[in-house]
């Protein structure tokens, strides 16, 4: 009986962490995809056909895929429900980030995110219980990776287009004693936007995992207990 209430105890907790982990990626999810919209359509007069069609594919794209992941395990057992609230997203999410860049850009986000979301909710209807937390963390993070690309390419961008303009209005005798032309995206742009968002999400992830409050036990173990 004491091993049972035990096992009950331990399922709580792990429950519990691996609410907090859902939780946590979906906040995560929202922040940097609304954070990605802004900035496009902060800089939409720097993307042009291609580069504005990469970037709302490959943002819709990823961004459904981590939604689809996250609904297939909220919504588990019911692949049919999570893949449709999936596609919602995904026609949401490439109209606001190709709508800045043209109709070429919405199609693209809108195509690249139903296929993200459609294979996210089937991985994550697929992926067992109690190997969610690691498909989450792996997920979240690769999410976070491929945004901070999309804005170190924008970023990239308006830093080319201004060097131009700045060599042309410093004058030539200084350039030997002025400073390096600066990184298109500072470091502590980087700590804040990738390396504190993955350390919570490894803590969340470590919280999560507790294999003995997922797994079943084994018979012995309830013969045991009885």
């Amino acid at each position: 009986m004491l091993g049972a209430v035990c096992g009950i105890r331990c399922c709580i907790r792990a429950k519990g962490a691996m609410r907090m982990l859902l939780n946590m990626s979906m906040l995560i999810v929202f922040i940097y995809t609304v954070l990605c919209i802004m900035y496009v359509q902060m800089n939409r007069h720097l993307l042009g056909n291609m580069t504005g069609t990469v970037v709302a594919m490959t943002t819709g794209l990823m961004s459904n895929l981590t939604i689809g992941v996250i609904l297939g395990m909220v919504f588990a057992q019911n692949l049919v429900l999570s893949t449709g609230i999936s596609i919602v997203f995904c026609f949401a999410i490439g109209f606001m980030i190709g709508r800045p860049l043209g109709l070429l850009a919405v199609v693209e986000g809108i195509g690249g995110g139903i296929m993200g979301g459609v294979h996210g909710a089937m991985l994550g209807e697929m992926i067992p219980v109690r190997q969610w937390d690691a498909m989450l963390f792996i997920t979240d993070a690769m999410y976070i990776a491929v945004t901070a690309l999309v804005i170190y390419l924008i970023q990239d961008r308006k830093h080319r287009e201004g060097q131009p303009a700045a060599a042309a209005v410093k004058p030539v005798h200084t350039s030997a004693i002025s400073p390096a032309p600066g990184t298109p995206v500072r470091y502590s742009f980087w700590m804040i936007y990738i390396v504190i968002p993955v350390v919570v999400l490894c803590v969340a992830a470590w919280l999560g995992h507790s294999p003995s409050g997922w797994e079943t036990p084994s018979p012995g173990h309830d013969m045991h207990a009885m």
